[in-house]
Parts: C-alpha cells; sequence; structure tokens
C-alpha cells in the first residue's frame, strides 16, 4: 500500500467511505495524508459533547486542516425520532451542561476561522454525552438554553463567515425577544435556510409554558436579495403561533419554498402565512407545501377555503414552475387538550371545491412551462 503509483492511491481514496479509514490511510506516509486530508476533513461531525466540541476548536486552529472543511454538521442521529425525555436531570449533571455550553460557544463562534465553510447543520436533541460517555437527559430550561447557545453562536460566526446554507432542525420556538441577535445580522450571507421545529403538541406537553411556540419569523434573516432557498418544517405535526409576523419579510430573489404541517390563518393578514407567500412571487419557481392546513380559528366565521387561496396562488404566482402538494390540504381547530384537529364540518363540496381548484392552479402551472420551453 505505501509503495503504490499515486494514481492507484487516489483511486482507493475516492472509493473509501469511513472516515474513519480515511484517517488510517492519511496516517501511512506524506502522499496519503497530502491525499486523503481533503476528503477526510470536508465534512465534520460534532457530538454532543464537550470533547468533541474541543475537537473541532483544535481543527480550526490547525492551519493545515482548516481550509479543507466545507461543512459541519452537529448532533447528528441517524433514524432516531425526536422524543422530549422526563425530566431526572440531576445537580452534577447540571454542572456539566454549563461546561459543554461554554464549549460549544467558543466552537461554533470560531467557524468564520474556516474560510470555505460552506454549510453548517445543527440538529437538537434533549440529551447529551456526558465526559464519563454516560447519557444525560435535559431539563426544558437546559436543552432550550443550548438551542439559544449554539444557534446565537452561529449567527455570530455569520457576520463575517462565506457560509451559505444553514439547517436548524428540533427548534423549540421562543419568545422573539430571545433572538435579537438575528436582526443584527444586516448582511446574511445565506441562499438556504432551513428551519425544522418541534411541533405544539409535543412542546404543551412537555414543559407546560406559554412562553413557547414563538414566531418562526424569530429566526428568519431580514430582507435581502442573498436568499433563495427557504423552507420551514414541523415534521412530526402541526405548527402554529399567534405570535408569528411574517410581514417584514421579502425575498425578491427566493426561488424556492417549502412548508410542511404549516397552518394558515383563517384570515389572510400581512403578518400571515398565505400573505407571506405571495410576497415572494417575483421569482418564486418551486413551491411545495406538506400536510398543511388552513386555521378555522372561530367556526361561527366561514373558514378560509383552499380553493380561495388556490386561485388566489395561480392569480399571482405567475413565475411558479413547479408545485407540490403531498398529504391533505384540510381544516384544523385548536382543541384543549388535544391540540391541533381536524376540522370535520367541512362538506363534500367544500373538498370537491377546494380539489378542482388545486388541480386548475397545477394544469395552468404546466401549461406556462409548455410556453417558456
Amino acid at each position: 500500500m505505501r509503495d503504490l503509483p499515486i494514481e492507484i492511491i487516489n483511486t482507493v481514496i475516492q472509493n473509501v467511505s469511513s472516515v474513519t479509514d480515511l484517517l488510517q490511510l492519511r496516517s501511512l506516509n506524506k502522499a496519503y495524508r497530502e491525499l486523503v486530508t481533503p476528503i477526510a476533513f470536508s465534512k465534520l461531525h460534532v457530538k454532543n459533547s464537550i470533547q468533541s466540541a474541543q475537537n473541532l476548536q483544535q481543527i480550526i486552529a490547525a492551519a493545515n486542516l482548516a481550509p479543507h472543511v466545507r461543512e459541519v454538521v452537529y448532533d447528528s442521529r441517524d433514524d432516531e425520532c425526536f422524543q422530549f425525555p422526563p425530566e431526572n436531570i440531576e445537580i452534577e449533571d447540571m454542572l456539566e451542561v454549563a461546561d459543554l455550553e461554554e464549549a460549544l460557544t467558543e466552537a461554533f463562534c470560531a467557524l468564520d476561522r474556516l474560510p470555505r465553510l460552506e454549510c453548517v447543520a445543527a440538529n437538537f436533541w434533549p440529551t447529551f454525552i456526558s465526559q464519563s460517555g454516560k447519557e444525560i437527559r435535559e431539563s426544558p430550561f437546559w436543552f432550550t438554553s443550548r438551542q439559544l447557545t449554539v444557534i446565537h453562536s452561529i449567527y455570530h460566526a455569520m457576520k463575517t463567515s462565506r457560509m451559505s446554507s444553514l439547517s436548524l432542525n428540533n427548534v423549540v420556538m421562543m419568545p422573539i425577544s430571545c433572538y435579537d441577535f438575528v436582526s443584527t445580522l444586516t448582511n446574511s450571507p445565506l441562499s438556504h435556510l432551513s428551519l425544522s421545529v418541534v411541533p405544539n403538541a409535543d412542546i404543551s406537553a412537555w414543559s407546560g409554558s406559554k412562553e413557547i411556540n414563538g414566531s418562526l419569523g424569530a429566526l428568519l434573516p431580514i430582507s435581502n436579495p442573498t436568499l433563495k432557498s427557504l423552507e420551514l418544517r414541523s415534521p412530526q405535526g402541526p405548527y402554529h403561533s399567534l405570535e408569528t409576523k411574517l410581514s417584514s419579510f421579502h425575498y425578491p430573489s427566493l426561488e424556492s419554498l417549502v412548508l410542511e404541517n404549516t397552518i394558515f390563518d383563517q384570515m389572510p393578514s400581512p403578518d400571515g402565512v398565505e400573505e407571506f407567500v405571495i410576497r415572494q412571487k417575483n421569482r418564486l419557481h418551486h413551491l411545495e407545501l406538506q400536510s398543511c392546513a388552513s386555521y378555522v380559528a372561530n367556526p361561527s366565521v366561514d373558514a378560509r377555503l383552499w380553493s380561495s387561496i388556490w386561485q388566489r396562488c395561480a392569480a399571482e404566482l405567475t413565475s411558479l414552475r413547479e408545485l407540490v402538494v403531498d398529504g391533505d390540504s384540510g381544516y384544523v381547530v385548536l382543541d384543549a387538550e388535544w391540540g391541533y384537529v381536524t376540522y370535520k364540518p367541512i362538506s363534500a363540496t367544500v373538498a370537491e371545491g377546494d380539489s378542482s381548484s388545486l388541480q386548475m392552479f397545477q394544469d395552468a402551472i404546466v401549461s406556462a412551462c409548455k410556453v417558456v420551453a
């Protein structure tokens, strides 16, 4: 292996996917080290532990490694479903949580020292690995505090970073005042932002706090011509916040918008989701709505029918070239015990009208694409 021609060595390396194997190859000799380093360090996985955060700091400080880092992924857990644990954190664990927050702050604030960094993905889980290797369950306070710490640190780094893509997953939306640091980023470098939040039902059952269920707009960058792709998701259930105010957000270069389990307001308003979608019409080519619903706040008032929403979108989103609608675009009411549940009094006639209007909208998009072609 040590004396193979450089072409064969390069072919071998290109077919190795395991980071552990790559690092072993890197230790063989100088030739392997020079070929392996750009591949092995292009994507860094950071676990939710003090040691892993410190390892990231060391790589950032290494002049021979930092230029190769293109992507940083925090606490990725394959095939794990987000679930809040029962509270059982002990005093000694609380002290380690504070040390973990400090290590994460130092590491993520230094991301701007990675000169070729393009993408950051931060995944939040309500557990961490202690220095003894034990998995520690976090209380609502410590979990949300750590989220804010990491997100704040990332936004701090973005002030001088070339990072163009940011994904934040399993976010518990706090009051908008907790995210004041977002508005201080006046020149966001992001062309892509993906925000995945914890649904209303899970939050209420876990914390019992009325201070959360905050606005989705709290983490959106201020209006700018840079953002081209935006995803707002709630994968495990509906999300709706009475605090959501989206009237100030306009992204004239936005080409792709994805909404999942997002609830549209009963009456269109400048702060609502429907108006937000329409406001991005200039260059919006791709719109994806997954299991979205129209909120029936007051059953005595006529619901905002999907047929009306589809007809308005067809009239105003004239640049659209692709529409993806997955799941039922139905209607929901807020139940005190069960959260957002299906609003059943919608008649078959209304459902048929919704379906017909959607089909007409999709047909219009197909026709527009043929004209362009």
